[in-house]
């Protein structure tokens, strides 16, 4: 082969090659049929993707699309979602979390996290790596209240979490000390 055609198919492989590693546009009908958990890990994947907004409230995960439309998943009878983005130096202001747009601190990090009920029953122990948006995300039982204590080596924090219909899904308090 002639080296202009070798470049044209390199170029066109690498092309294909691209394509395929790059989402697609996000649209409401990819939606369909997913799980809560499903919708906000495409909610995290579609992180960036011009335009999209993102959201988790106690009740769904709301996604508002570039071109007005607006498409939510509801969160189980039984459970909903809290994002924690732990921090040492900086964190902001956040209740409502925006998978579209908070940025924690502490990126792909991993952090201990021990979560008790009320009656002191541990109900989570286990060690998780942040999000590449600095958060972790907690699926836990709904109307109750929490003890989290998270530890990064030797930092650590303790807080408390509610799961009610009016609780925050957002959780940017806790620093590591």
């Amino acid at each position: 082969m002639n080296t202009p055609v070798v470049t044209l198919l390199s170029i066109l492989g690498s092309a294909a090659l691209l394509a395929t590693a790059l989402p697609a546009t996000p649209s409401a009908a990819q939606l369909g049929g997913l799980t809560p958990q499903q919708a906000l890990a495409q909610a995290n994947q579609w992180r960036g993707a011009g335009g999209l907004q993102s959201y988790v409230t106690s009740a769904a995960v709301v996604f508002k699309f570039p071109d007005g439309k607006q498409r939510s998943v509801v969160l189980p009878t039984k459970q909903m979602v809290v994002a924690i983005a732990p921090y040492v130096n900086q964190t902001h202001p956040c209740k409502t979390h925006f998978m579209s747009g908070c940025q924690g601190e502490l990126v792909k990090k991993s952090i201990n996290v021990v979560v008790k009920n009320q009656a002191g029953k541990t109900v989570m122990n286990k060690t998780m790596k942040t999000l590449p948006n600095g958060f972790l995300e907690l699926w836990l039982d709904r109307n109750q209240t929490y003890r989290v204590s998270l530890k990064m080596g030797e930092k650590t924090t303790t807080g408390v979490l509610t799961t009610h219909a009016d609780s925050d899904t957002c959780i940017t308090t806790l620093r590591l000390q």
